[in-house]
């Protein structure tokens, strides 16, 4: 009877363990604090966007400046530069580019800036024509269309791209389309990943789906 306990107790131990190591195996990884980043005091960081490559970390807040976090050595990261001048107002979203050479920064003060990477951070465009706080900015696969949302409740798509002579720094940009689907805020833009498709999200409860028309002269809200 007793080697009967303790072979029973043996069998029952091992289910168990087994199954909390299955378990686990299933669990999605725990999160850890690995560093708090701090920036000035009582300012509100609005943001964060990492770069393509994971190498880069962009924050931006009611300070009206952008940060760049890069990691020093391992589990460290320093504000390498601060990019100022670019917005007279809070800045409330950023956004990388596909390539990860450029950032573009969406404002209070209803303008969208863009920046480029050379030996620092250079703005070389800032976008303008919202009436009101542009809320949110992305890019799309290509990297050739960037799209903003502003309280005024508009969608605009902006075509990115060089001068034809390729002489100059500045980027040549022009608006593709403005879309008025919405009558609330336009809180959020999107584009999916693969597809030249935009969602946007709004105060009036709905989500817009735009994709440009037949001839590809313009946008229209499909959904």
């Amino acid at each position: 009877l007793i080697r009967h306990y303790f072979q029973l107790n043996y069998l029952v131990f091992f289910e168990i363990d087994f199954q909390a190591e299955r378990r686990a195996a299933t669990m999605p990884p725990r999160l850890e604090l690995i560093q708090s980043l701090d920036g000035p005091q009582q300012t509100t960081v609005w943001s964060v966007a990492w770069n393509p490559s994971g190498t880069l970390l962009a924050s931006c807040g009611t300070d009206k400046n952008i940060r760049i976090w890069g990691e020093e050595s391992p589990g460290n990261f320093v504000c390498k530069t601060i990019l100022t001048d670019g917005h007279q107002r809070t800045i409330r979203s950023v956004a990388w580019s596909p390539c990860g050479r450029r950032l573009a920064s969406a404002s209070f003060d209803a303008t969208c800036s863009v920046w480029e990477r050379r030996d620092d951070f250079e703005c070389v465009a800032t976008l303008e024509g919202h009436e009101s706080e542009v809320k949110s900015v992305s890019w799309s696969a290509s990297g050739d269309l960037l799209a903003t949302c502003s309280r005024d409740k508009s969608v605009w798509i902006w075509e990115i791209g060089r001068p034809d002579d390729g002489d100059g720094d500045e980027l040549e940009v022009e608006c593709a389309s403005v879309q008025s689907a919405h009558t609330q805020d336009v809180k959020h833009v999107a584009w999916h990943p693969h597809l030249p498709v935009l969602c946007s999200t709004s105060y009036d409860d709905t989500v817009r789906l735009f994709c440009e028309d037949g001839g590809g002269d313009d946008w229209t809200c499909g959904a």
